[in-house]
C-alpha cells in the first residue's frame, strides 16, 4: 500500500506544479495584453517609442515563446508520470488478484488435507503424534489400527525428520519386522515416506491375520 500512497501523493504535487505554471502563464499573458492595449492608446506618437514597442513587443514574444515550451514539457512530463502511475496501478491490481489466488489454493489445499487427514484416520486406522520438536529435527510416533493412542506400542513405529533437508530416517518399529533394515535402507535413499509406511503396515496386516 505504500508505493500506491507515495504515488498519490507525487500526483497531488503534479497538481499544484501545474495549477502554478498555467496561473504563471494566464498572468504574463494579462500583462502582455495591458501593455499592448497601453500601447494602442498612446498612438505609438514617436519613432523612438515604436522601436522601443518593438523591442518590447519582441521580448514579450521570445517570453511567451518560452513559457509556452516550458509548459509543452511539463504537460508532457505529467502525462510521462500519470503513465507511470497507471502503470504502478495496474501491476498493483494484477498482485491483489494474485494474492487472493494464491490465498483461495492455499484454503483449498488446507481443506484437501483436512479431509485425507480424517479419511486416513477413518479407513486406515491410524494414529499419529509429535513426540519432540528442536530446531533441528522431529521425532514422530505412528500406530496403526487405531485412531487414538493405545498403551501397548504394538504396531508402531518412529521416525525422524531432519528440519533443513526435510529428510525422514527411520528410528524403530514395534514389534520387530524382519524387513525392517531393508526398509529403513530404502527409506534413507528415497524418501518416500508413503511407500515406507505402506511396506511396514502391509508387515503388520500380515502379523495380524497370522495370529487370527
Amino acid at each position: 500500500m505504500s508505493v500506491i500512497e507515495d504515488v498519490w501523493n507525487f500526483q497531488f504535487d503534479l497538481h499544484d506544479i501545474e495549477k502554478e505554471i498555467f496561473s504563471e502563464f494566464n498572468l504574463k499573458v494579462n500583462n502582455m495584453n495591458e501593455h499592448i492595449i497601453k500601447l494602442l492608446d498612446d498612438g505609438f506618437k514617436s519613432p523612438t517609442y515604436n522601436y522601443n514597442v518593438n523591442m518590447a513587443q519582441h521580448h514579450d514574444d521570445d517570453e511567451l515563446k518560452n513559457l509556452i515550451d516550458k509548459n509543452k514539457q511539463l504537460r508532457q512530463d505529467i502525462e510521462v508520470k500519470l503513465e507511470e502511475i497507471a502503470r504502478r496501478q495496474t501491476r498493483y491490481e494484477q498482485c491483489k488478484q494474485d494474492q487472493k489466488l494464491l490465498s483461495q489454493e492455499i484454503k483449498e489445499t488446507h481443506e484437501a488435507f483436512l479431509m485425507a487427514k480424517k479419511y486416513y484416520k477413518k479407513f486406515l486406522k491410524m494414529y499419529y503424534t509429535i513426540e519432540s520438536r528442536s530446531t533441528e529435527k522431529l521425532v514422530i510416533f505412528i500406530q496403526f489400527f487405531t485412531e487414538s493412542k493405545k498403551d501397548s506400542d504394538n504396531y508402531s513405529l518412529s521416525l525422524s525428520r531432519d528440519s533443513k533437508s526435510g529428510n525422514y530416517d527411520l528410528l524403530n518399529v514395534t514389534p520387530k519386522l524382519p524387513i525392517f533394515k531393508e526398509v529403513q535402507k530404502k527409506f534413507k535413499e528415497t524418501n518416500d515416506l508413503p511407500g515406507a509406511l505402506y511396506c511396514i503396515r502391509q508387515a503388520f496386516v500380515h502379523i495380524r491375520t497370522s495370529k487370527k
